[in-house]
C-alpha cells in the first residue's frame, strides 16, 4: 500500500458489516451461512477505500476548534 494516500475503513455496503453476504441472489434467508462470509470485506465488516483530499477537508472543517487542534497536532509536518 502506498504511503503517500490516505485510507479509510468504513462498513462494508455489501453486507452492513455484518460478514453475511445478501446482494446479488446468492444469499438464502433459509441458509445464511452457505457462502461463509462476505467476499468483499475483511473479518471485522469494514473495508479500506482512499479518502480525498476534498473530503477529508471537508471534515477538518466541520471540527469544533478544540478536535481541530488535537489532530493536527498528532499530524506531521514535513521539513522541507
Amino acid at each position: 500500500m502506498p504511503f503517500d494516500r490516505l485510507y479509510v475503513k468504513i462498513k462494508c455496503p455489501m453486507c452492513d458489516g455484518t460478514r453475511l453476504f445478501k446482494h446479488s441472489g446468492y444469499h438464502n434467508p433459509e441458509d445464511p451461512y452457505k457462502w461463509k462470509s462476505c467476499p468483499y470485506c475483511d473479518h471485522e465488516g469494514t473495508q479500506l477505500i482512499e479518502a480525498a483530499e476534498s473530503t477529508m477537508a471537508e471534515y477538518l472543517k466541520q471540527l469544533d476548534e478544540d478536535d481541530f487542534k488535537r489532530i493536527m497536532a498528532m499530524v506531521r509536518t514535513k521539513d522541507d
